[in-house]
Protein backbone atom coordinates (compact mmCIF):
# COMPACT_ATOMS: atom_id res chain seq x y z
CA UNK A 1 0.00 0.00 0.00
CA UNK A 2 1.51 3.31 -1.14
CA UNK A 3 1.25 6.36 1.86
CA UNK A 4 0.10 9.03 1.11
CA UNK A 5 1.86 12.61 2.05
CA UNK A 6 -0.50 15.55 1.73
CA UNK A 7 0.43 19.13 0.87
CA UNK A 8 -1.04 22.74 1.97
CA UNK A 9 -0.85 26.00 0.93
CA UNK A 10 -3.23 28.72 0.68
CA UNK A 11 -3.01 31.75 -0.80
CA UNK A 12 -2.52 35.61 -0.03
CA UNK A 13 -4.84 37.36 2.36
CA UNK A 14 -5.16 40.27 5.00
CA UNK A 15 -5.89 39.67 8.33
CA UNK A 16 -7.63 41.79 11.13
CA UNK A 17 -5.27 41.18 14.21
CA UNK A 18 -1.73 40.03 12.96
CA UNK A 19 -0.67 39.13 16.74
CA UNK A 20 -4.05 36.86 17.58
CA UNK A 21 -3.41 35.62 13.43
CA UNK A 22 0.52 34.71 14.54
CA UNK A 23 -0.91 33.22 17.86
CA UNK A 24 -3.53 31.03 16.19
CA UNK A 25 -1.39 29.51 13.64
CA UNK A 26 1.12 28.57 16.25
CA UNK A 27 -1.40 26.80 17.71
CA UNK A 28 -2.58 24.84 15.47
CA UNK A 29 0.77 24.37 13.54
CA UNK A 30 0.65 26.33 10.65
CA UNK A 31 3.29 28.08 9.34
CA UNK A 32 3.18 31.90 7.70
CA UNK A 33 4.76 34.15 5.66
CA UNK A 34 3.90 37.55 4.28
CA UNK A 35 3.87 39.37 1.20
CA UNK A 36 3.10 42.90 -0.23
CA UNK A 37 1.19 43.55 -3.24
CA UNK A 38 1.62 46.93 -5.28
CA UNK A 39 -1.43 49.33 -5.10
CA UNK A 40 -2.70 46.90 -1.80
CA UNK A 41 -2.95 48.54 1.70
CA UNK A 42 -1.91 45.96 4.27
CA UNK A 43 0.17 42.80 4.51
CA UNK A 44 -0.83 39.48 3.16
CA UNK A 45 -0.49 36.36 4.67
CA UNK A 46 -0.58 33.11 3.29
CA UNK A 47 -0.46 29.60 5.46
CA UNK A 48 0.49 25.65 5.29
CA UNK A 49 0.81 23.11 7.33
CA UNK A 50 4.12 20.72 7.63
CA UNK A 51 2.37 17.66 7.96
CA UNK A 52 1.78 14.39 6.15
CA UNK A 53 -2.20 14.71 6.50
CA UNK A 54 -2.98 18.27 4.98
CA UNK A 55 -4.57 21.03 7.53
CA UNK A 56 -5.05 20.35 11.09
CA UNK A 57 -8.52 18.78 12.05
CA UNK A 58 -7.31 18.75 15.75
CA UNK A 59 -5.37 20.28 18.49
CA UNK A 60 -3.92 19.49 21.68
CA UNK A 61 -5.57 21.14 24.94
CA UNK A 62 -4.35 20.60 28.31
CA UNK A 63 -6.90 20.26 31.15
CA UNK A 64 -6.98 23.62 33.48
CA UNK A 65 -7.52 21.59 36.52
CA UNK A 66 -4.88 19.27 35.76
CA UNK A 67 -1.43 20.46 33.79
CA UNK A 68 -0.29 17.02 33.21
CA UNK A 69 -3.39 15.81 31.01
CA UNK A 70 -3.73 16.74 27.41
CA UNK A 71 -6.31 15.99 25.16
CA UNK A 72 -7.65 16.58 21.77
CA UNK A 73 -10.10 19.12 20.32
CA UNK A 74 -12.07 19.28 17.35
CA UNK A 75 -11.08 22.23 15.33
CA UNK A 76 -12.90 23.63 12.10
CA UNK A 77 -10.45 25.44 10.52
CA UNK A 78 -12.49 27.39 7.87
CA UNK A 79 -14.82 28.77 10.91
CA UNK A 80 -11.59 29.70 12.87
CA UNK A 81 -10.06 31.37 10.00
CA UNK A 82 -13.08 32.80 9.06
CA UNK A 83 -12.54 35.18 12.55
CA UNK A 84 -9.38 36.02 11.47
CA UNK A 85 -9.94 37.47 7.86
CA UNK A 86 -9.93 40.84 6.62
CA UNK A 87 -13.50 41.64 5.00
CA UNK A 88 -11.74 42.56 1.88
CA UNK A 89 -9.64 39.34 1.49
CA UNK A 90 -10.72 35.57 0.94
CA UNK A 91 -8.79 32.82 1.91
CA UNK A 92 -8.04 29.70 -0.44
CA UNK A 93 -7.16 26.63 1.59
CA UNK A 94 -6.89 23.54 -1.26
CA UNK A 95 -4.73 23.20 -3.91
CA UNK A 96 -5.77 20.61 -6.70
CA UNK A 97 -8.25 17.94 -7.30
CA UNK A 98 -8.37 15.59 -10.12
CA UNK A 99 -11.73 13.32 -10.98
CA UNK A 100 -11.30 10.78 -13.48
CA UNK A 101 -14.17 7.97 -15.25
CA UNK A 102 -13.57 4.24 -16.05
CA UNK A 103 -13.22 5.50 -19.52
CA UNK A 104 -10.23 7.54 -18.77
CA UNK A 105 -11.88 11.16 -18.87
CA UNK A 106 -10.36 13.35 -16.63
CA UNK A 107 -11.62 17.05 -15.19
CA UNK A 108 -8.79 18.85 -12.89
CA UNK A 109 -9.25 22.14 -10.58
CA UNK A 110 -6.28 23.68 -9.68
CA UNK A 111 -5.38 26.92 -6.78
CA UNK A 112 -5.45 29.41 -9.78
CA UNK A 113 -9.01 27.76 -11.00
CA UNK A 114 -10.51 28.41 -7.74
CA UNK A 115 -9.36 31.62 -7.11
CA UNK A 116 -10.86 33.17 -10.58
CA UNK A 117 -14.04 31.13 -9.50
CA UNK A 118 -14.04 32.45 -6.18
CA UNK A 119 -13.40 36.54 -7.27
CA UNK A 120 -16.38 36.24 -9.77
CA UNK A 121 -18.83 34.46 -6.87
CA UNK A 122 -17.82 37.11 -4.51
CA UNK A 123 -18.07 39.88 -6.23
CA UNK A 124 -15.66 42.97 -7.12
CA UNK A 125 -15.44 43.84 -3.09
CA UNK A 126 -13.82 40.61 -1.99
CA UNK A 127 -10.11 40.35 -3.21
CA UNK A 128 -8.87 36.80 -3.80
CA UNK A 129 -5.24 36.82 -4.39
CA UNK A 130 -3.36 33.90 -6.40
CA UNK A 131 -1.08 31.30 -5.00
CA UNK A 132 1.78 32.39 -5.71
CA UNK A 133 5.39 31.93 -4.85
Amino acid sequence: MANYYATTRSNYFRVKDEAAFKAWCGDLSLDWWTKQFDGQEGTFFAVSADTSSGWPSSRFVQDPNDPDVEDDEEVDLTTELAKHLDPRDAAVLSGYATAVTADGREHSISLSTICEEAAEAFGPDINVTEATY
